[in-house]
């Protein structure tokens, strides 16, 4: 007779060990980022379906998501920019498509003409999905310099943000986010020759390249700083200066591009002064000289301490855990929004580019209990961030004109 052979019988695996297979292996680096990111959005997606009640009647997801700025984007998408810049009775220059920079209503319109849909329904998704790679590179970005902890705690409080949000609907934080990260990880990884075409594009999606020249600074001593441990070649040497006066001659691109369309020499610092109250476009001194009409020196003193305090965050030790490029962002980019731009609602969406600054822990844990407290802590932020987001969909982006309160 056969003798037959005994079944062994497979124990399952403890949950803690599939728990631990499960977030060690390179899956996770794509599958966490995407997992909050999808949870995230399909709860804003809920408030903004709530919030659509109070807009006209007949209102849709596609009409809130292309509200305010997003009306812009969907006129440059449809009809590109004007020729002559529109002017008023007494020749001021007034509101118009220049002020808005091309690249993400031109990906939107191209998308349109080759699908047949409209702006409404292209527009949402094409940040969506812009949205979904930009957490994902901002994953591997973070995860290379300071581990899975802090990679995994900048995407979920990132994606839980007040303003995330504008990552599903027709503005540019989006693609912005995307070229930020990609940039950043691309000048850590010292892939200098594909930084131009992100830098140029980021130079033609927000007025933000100029923040970005500090970083390639900052990269460059670093690089010098260690070349006895890891050579720095002259030609990388070079390389790098040649990205530095680049990334500050790409700050004139748009403005350039906009004086030779118009003929006018002024035509977007004229079209940017048009939502200012004065007329004038001013820089540097808007947040003090804001600070100073709402609460005098008591507001000088709050603006001070924020600076004191964001200062802190990315000059202590433990910020030496990011990377020299990561940390240069997270303290030059608030700097610019300081300097650059005018006190606003719109702020709150602006600093979603800060986004390291959303978890300014990069360092581990040094006990138990200080990896569980930081774990609530994250917990208790982004429950926080969520409702807040409920707050920012149906406060601003759901705010019917006229209003100051826009996103």
């Amino acid at each position: 007779m056969t003798q037959m052979t005994p079944v062994t019988q497979v124990t399952p695996a403890p949950l803690r060990s599939r728990l631990v297979a499960a977030t060690s292996g390179r899956s996770y680096r794509v599958w966490f980022p995407l997992t909050v990111y999808a949870l995230t959005r399909l709860i804003d997606l809920i408030f903004m379906l709530i919030a659509t009640r109070h807009l006209a009647p007949g209102a849709t997801y596609g009409s809130l998501a292309s509200n305010w700025d997003g009306q812009w984007y969907m006129s440059i998408a449809n009809h590109g920019y004007p020729a002559t810049l529109p002017r008023g009775a007494s020749g001021q220059v007034l509101q118009n498509q220049w002020g808005f920079y091309p690249a993400y209503p031109l990906i939107a319109g191209a998308i349109m003409a080759l699908s047949g849909l409209g702006f409404t329904v292209v527009a949402p998704i094409l940040s969506l999905l812009l949205g979904a790679a930009a957490v994902t590179v901002m994953f591997r970005l973070i995860n290379q310099g300071s581990g899975r902890f802090a990679a995994s705690a900048t995407v979920l409080l990132t994606c839980t943000y007040m303003a995330a949000p504008a990552m599903q609907i027709a503005y540019t934080e989006s693609l912005a986010l995307l070229l930020i990260c990609t940039a950043l990880l691309l000048l850590r990884n010292r892939c200098y020759g594909w930084l131009v075409p992100v830098l140029v594009t980021l130079a033609l999606t927000r007025a933000i390249a100029l923040a970005f020249v500090p970083v390639l600074i900052v990269h460059g001593i670093n690089r010098y700083r260690h070349r006895a441990r890891e050579p720095f070649p002259k030609t990388d040497r070079w390389r790098v200066v040649a990205l530095t006066f680049l990334t500050v001659a790409l700050t004139g691109l748009w403005p350039t591009i906009a004086a030779l369309a118009t003929g006018d020499p002024a035509a977007y610092t004229q079209t940017m002064s048009s939502w200012g109250t004065t007329g004038k476009l001013r820089v540097l001194i808007e947040f003090p000289a804001f600070a100073w009409a709402e609460g005098g020196a008591s507001g000088l003193a709050v603006l001070l301490a924020i600076i004191a305090i964001a200062s802190l965050l990315v000059l202590r030790r433990g910020a030496r855990a990011w990377d020299p490029e990561v940390r240069a962002w997270a303290g030059f980019y608030p700097l610019y929004l300081l300097l650059a731009t005018a006190p606003g609602t719109s702020n709150i969406r602006h600093l979603l580019l800060g986004f390291p600054l959303l978890w300014p822990f990069p360092e581990p844990a040094a006990t138990g209990s200080e990896r569980r407290f930081r774990m609530i802590l994250i917990a208790g932020l982004a429950l926080g961030g969520i409702a807040m987001q409920g707050v920012w969909v149906s406060s601003y982006l759901a705010a019917t004109s006229p209003s100051l309160w826009y996103p």
